[in-house]
């Protein structure tokens, strides 16, 4: 494979270390709130959302212009171990609120700039693979990272979790500093604010059908302990260990499967797959469905993100690669904090099975988007 360089490389060692950093919070950050309502345990968790939403549109702009994009990631990756060391030296839900609301700004220059200096290194014919392999790096992170946050809370304390992560997130900096990144002069003059590309038309339609992915999974995180906890379901890092399993194939057998049969072909069938995981979700009542559910959504989810990451790099010009991958992974923030906050009004009014089955139309209502979805520029 041409594509595989070094800093083709490094790039993968940045991601998986970085979100190593994040899997491992998806236990630490619900368990320390554990005893706090339900609504207030969807907000904290889904609050960081709310900065990765505004700032990911601006760090795109700016990219498009030629801002540095080595500026981005070592100040994003300090920006979530700054955030991880303050949640282990205070418990104060305001000081908490906080320090999400600086993780997610500061993941979101990270990974929107680390998607798009990666998308400069895959060739046209080789992207599905070379992006699915990029994406596998994170979910080898997932294999362990919520287990070993589980291992090191129950051995040692949440404090000591923050502390990893933090360590995490400064080695995907590490990482970054390495990287051959060409620089081109700001192109400042000809940056006009109103035409700007603030919300990308090439990566609208890409960035609603990846939505229905991350506000599901926003709603796993927030609630999946309290699930486990109220059904007898065991350990929840067990759950995140088999999706991740399931992601680090599916995600470059999606992308290369891609290239061969067409991006459309794979994100119909991975559609449904999301869907019937989260139905299984909403009524599981041992531990082997949970597993099941793991699988199905691991293959759902990654799928449709690898797969939709390169319909937006195909359908995009070059030039405007930082917007538009600004507006479909702000999915991630839309998705983290309307799964937290609205599903936990959801849960609130009712229950968590009515939750859940709310959230497996999402995946169905996509396929009308599909319709929309170009595939070539």
């Amino acid at each position: 494979m041409s594509f595989v360089t070094l800093s083709y490389v490094l790039c993968l060692f940045a991601m998986h270390t970085f979100f190593a950093s994040y899997y491992m919070s998806v236990i630490t950050v619900p368990e320390s709130l554990i005893g706090q309502q339900e609504w207030l345990i969807g907000l904290i968790v889904g609050i960081m959302g709310i900065t990765g939403m505004l700032t990911r549109p601006i760090v795109g702009v700016l990219l498009d212009i030629q801002f540095p994009k080595k500026f981005f990631l070592i100040t994003g990756s300090l920006g979530v171990a700054i955030s991880f060391l303050g949640y282990s030296f205070s418990d104060d839900l305001i000081v908490m609120a906080l320090f999400r609301l600086l993780q997610g700004a500061s993941t979101a220059m990270f990974t929107t700039t680390l998607s798009v200096v990666v998308s400069g290194y895959v060739p046209n014919e080789k992207r599905g693979i070379g992006l699915g392999i990029f994406q596998s790096s994170s979910a080898l992170s997932q294999v362990y990272a919520a287990l070993l946050a589980v291992w090191i809370v129950t051995q040692f304390s949440i404090s000591f979790g923050f502390t990893i992560s933090a360590i995490f997130s400064l080695l995907a900096g590490f990482f970054s500093l390495w990287l051959k990144i060409d620089r081109q002069p700001i192109q400042n003059k000809e940056f006009n604010f109103r035409q700007a590309h603030w919300v990308s038309t090439h990566g609208l339609v890409p960035f609603l059908i990846f939505t229905s992915q991350t506000l599901t999974f926003g709603s796993i995180i927030a609630f999946l302990p309290s699930i486990c906890l109220e059904r007898d379901l065991g350990n929840p890092g067990l759950f995140y260990t088999i999706y991740a399993l399931t992601m680090l194939f599916a995600r470059s057998l999606s992308g290369y499967l891609s290239d061969i049969f067409g991006r459309k072909k794979v994100i119909i069938p991975a559609l449904f797959s999301s869907t019937f995981a989260l139905l299984i979700i909403a009524f599981a009542q041992s531990q082997i469905l949970l597993l099941l559910a793991a699988v199905l959504y691991g293959i759902g989810f990654a799928s449709v993100q690898v797969v939709g990451f390169a319909i937006l790099v195909d359908t995009t010009p070059k030039k405007f690669h930082g917007s538009a991958l600004a507006t479909y992974t702000n999915a991630w923030d839309v998705g983290g904090l309307l799964g937290g906050v609205v599903i936990g009004i959801v849960i609130a009014f009712f229950d968590f099975r009515t939750a859940f089955v709310f959230c497996s139309l999402l995946p169905m209502a996509s396929l009308f988007m599909l319709k929309k979805l170009r595939t070539e520029q």
